[in-house]
């Protein structure tokens, strides 16, 4: 599973949606519409990037899965909580968290494709210099060794969030590609013709697998 903002897309403006998205089938389990801080009562909810990954992952807890996450979400403490609700996580980390060592936070005088690790109980987080000046930062709950591929050079745990980290982005392409919204200057439309083509792709989704599946059959 893979969950992402829009934030960082090149649109300037727009209705900023949270995703949780499968990275191999892109079938979107749940969104949250960002709405700014509310007023006392029901609706209230924190903001944080804490509370809002736990509740998109309400519909994964319990059952093993793995959560890919940018550097907007990750932290050591959401870690630690996905792990509480046997969820994994990977995901890059911003270099202004505290509980980053400063040797792993400054990679100017490391050589190219090196890589250093670090573990704390069952959270590993790895730094990797891909380029010059360039230092890439990750924590895992699902790596507990320092592998690196003979192929790439890569640390096993990059390699696997390179490889789970398009989900929401490749959902959001075929939104694109797929588009059924219209010019509107109402804002309950514009979520109204995202959620059309959210389940227009799930739909296709799910009628593919179940092909699949009764193909399958004796």
């Amino acid at each position: 599973m893979c969950i992402s903002a829009i934030h960082t897309k090149p649109s300037k403006y727009g209705i900023k949606i949270y995703a949780l998205s499968d990275a191999k089938m892109y079938y979107t389990a749940i969104l949250e519409v960002y709405v700014g801080t509310q007023p006392e009562g029901p609706f209230s909810v924190s903001n944080s990037a804490l509370a809002l990954v736990d509740r998109l992952c309400q519909p994964i807890r319990g059952i093993g899965r793995n959560l890919t996450t940018d550097n907007f979400f990750t932290s050591l403490e959401l870690a630690e909580l996905l792990l509480s609700q046997k969820i994994t996580t990977v995901g890059t980390i911003r270099k202004n968290k505290r509980a980053l060592p400063p040797e792993f936070v400054n990679g100017k005088n490391r050589p190219v494709a090196t890589s250093m690790f670090a573990y704390r109980d069952n959270c590993t987080l790895v730094s990797y210099i891909p380029k010059k000046g360039k230092n890439v930062l990750l924590i895992s709950t699902m790596h507990d060794d320092d592998s690196i591929s003979e192929v790439t050079g890569k640390p096993e745990i990059v390699i696997d969030y390179n490889c789970t980290k398009g989900g929401v982005d490749t959902v959001d392409q075929l939104c694109a590609n797929y588009n059924c919204a219209r010019n509107a200057r109402r804002w309950p439309m514009v979520i109204f013709y995202s959620l059309l083509n959210t389940s227009a792709i799930n739909s296709e989704i799910m009628f593919h697998g179940r092909q699949n599946f009764a193909s399958a059959l004796p």
